[in-house]
């Protein structure tokens, strides 16, 4: 390959409500890989709905996963090393953009579904390789033949009722496409494996020290993204967390809400001009992946509280784990 190999690999015309498959080109590290929807939303007849978290056309997709096959004899672990929603990629996203969110690059919102015509250009970006860390290139995927016999892209699409609760408007989809972007780059040596995957955590009351039995257990945590959401339209607030207390061999983490975002300031995570609501962001690493804690060894607990009732708010949870290839010879 090229030293520097950027490009738009693929097309398909969107369906919705449906499991579409993109085969990955192999070879290079890749940085970023970007989803992209562009085209035309077009809403006829009926009645316009109320958002649901991100709304339109971003809940047009409702998950995205990339599955990795290990090549015979491959030192890197396989299985799903992506497997999130639209919101957490995207908000995480922010600590790549200068503390700045970008949705729609043409500013659609769908007009919550409303009739109308609307032209489309959403990107969904994966960050393998990490703007925060001293030596960024050291979580990009190595999607080499000899590492990964094949790499899979999978996107899970809705449709209006995804994006906005009691919407009736029939869309259509005015040659609206889902696309694959990604740049690499030629690289000798090893990077690490990154896994990327998010979670939900019910909130099923006020307490001090609710416990996320969902967190992943294995592999070294790099960061989270936890994101707080209220009520049924899933609406990012900051009305749920008051602390975060994390317990380990090698971490004691202890703050209150705001301790965690004034840390988002002071890094540059988040523009203090922007909206942050709803999201405390943490670096385990401060910058140098060889402190990513270990997943297996954490005592972790939320102070909650809980304003919409029992099981109506929600943590939305995001982390990024990394593993070491296997020694060479192994």
């Amino acid at each position: 390959m090229a030293v520097a190999d950027k490009a738009n690999r693929a097309s398909q015309p969107f369906v919705p409500n449906s499991r579409m498959i993109f085969d990955l080109d192999l070879g290079g590290k890749i940085l970023n890989m970007k989803v992209v929807l562009n085209g035309l939303v077009v809403a006829t007849g009926g009645a316009p709905g109320t958002i649901f978290g991100e709304g339109g056309p971003i809940n047009l997709i409702r998950r995205i996963q990339i599955k990795a096959v290990p090549a015979n004899g491959s030192r890197y672990p396989g299985d799903l090393l992506v497997d999130c929603t639209p919101r957490s990629l995207l908000r995480y996203a922010i600590s790549q953009h200068s503390g700045k969110f970008i949705g729609d690059q043409l500013n659609a919102t769908l007009g919550n579904g409303a009739p109308g015509t609307y032209p489309v250009y959403t990107s969904i970006p994966i960050y393998f390789a990490d703007a925060t860390k001293r030596n960024q290139i050291a979580t990009a995927l190595s999607s080499d033949p000899v590492n990964y016999a094949s790499l899979q892209l999978i996107v899970y699409t809705g449709d209006l009722t995804s994006c906005f609760t009691g919407n009736t408007a029939a869309p259509t989809w005015g040659g609206l496409q889902v696309s694959v972007v990604d740049d690499r780059v030629a690289l000798a040596g090893d990077t690490v494996a990154l896994y990327q995957e998010d979670h939900v955590q019910l909130i099923g009351a006020a307490q001090r020290r609710m416990q996320d039995f969902g967190m992943p257990q294995d592999g070294t945590f790099d960061s989270w993204l936890v994101m707080q959401e209220q009520s049924a339209a899933a609406t990012l607030a900051d009305t749920l967390i008051n602390k975060i207390t994390v317990r380990g061999p090698t971490i004691l983490f202890d703050k209150y809400f705001n301790d965690i975002r004034q840390q988002m300031y002071d890094d540059e995570w988040l523009d203090p001009s922007q909206s942050g609501a709803g999201l405390l962001f943490i670096d385990w690493t401060d910058s140098v992946l060889a402190n990513a804690i270990n997943a297996s060894q954490l005592s972790i607990t939320f102070d909650v509280n809980n304003p919409s009732g029992s099981n109506l708010d929600d943590l939305f949870i995001y982390t990024r784990r990394v593993y070491q290839p296997l020694p060479a010879g192994n």
